[in-house]
């Protein structure tokens, strides 16, 4: 286990960050969890639509999410998550056939990263976590033990 002070996803009162997963499959959703869980407070949900409902309720720092979903595009729903919460972290997981549309929105920043299909689970890891690091800096939160140098 990593300590605070070398662990961005923990800080301050030890508060974990809060991670939105969006998926329509229920098995991705399960084992994204399971991956995750033990580094940040998970929710879910089940396609666009209900996950704007959850963003709207939990206002998550960072937020992973496919890009081809029933009814709504991942990028369609962190635009709109964008323009509520401009500081959130959003990561997309899109095949390869998607990648025109991901261009376009890493152009119009609504991305902080991108990853694709297949994935590597400690790659996966890592930019989530990089994600973390980012959001707390942006947000001025600083790890607990970290000196702040002038």
């Amino acid at each position: 286990m990593r300590s605070l002070r070398t662990d961005p996803t923990k800080y301050q009162a030890e508060r974990k960050l809060t991670l939105l997963i969006v998926d329509d499959e229920e098995q991705i959703l399960k084992m994204l969890t399971r991956l995750f869980r033990s580094e940040f407070r998970v929710v879910t949900a089940n396609g666009g639509q209900e996950g704007l409902k959850k963003f709207d309720e939990e206002r998550p720092e960072l937020i992973l999410s496919d890009q081809r979903m029933a009814g709504m595009t991942g990028i369609e729903m962190l635009r709109s998550m964008a323009e509520k919460e401009p500081g959130t972290v959003r990561i997309l997981i899109t095949g390869y056939s998607d990648i025109d549309a991901v261009i376009q929105a890493v152009n119009h920043k609504l991305l902080h990263r991108y990853v694709t299909k297949p994935w590597d689970n400690d790659e996966l890891m890592e930019i989530v976590k990089e994600g973390a690091a980012s959001y707390l800096k942006n947000a001025g939160i600083r790890p607990r033990g970290e000196r702040i140098y002038f």
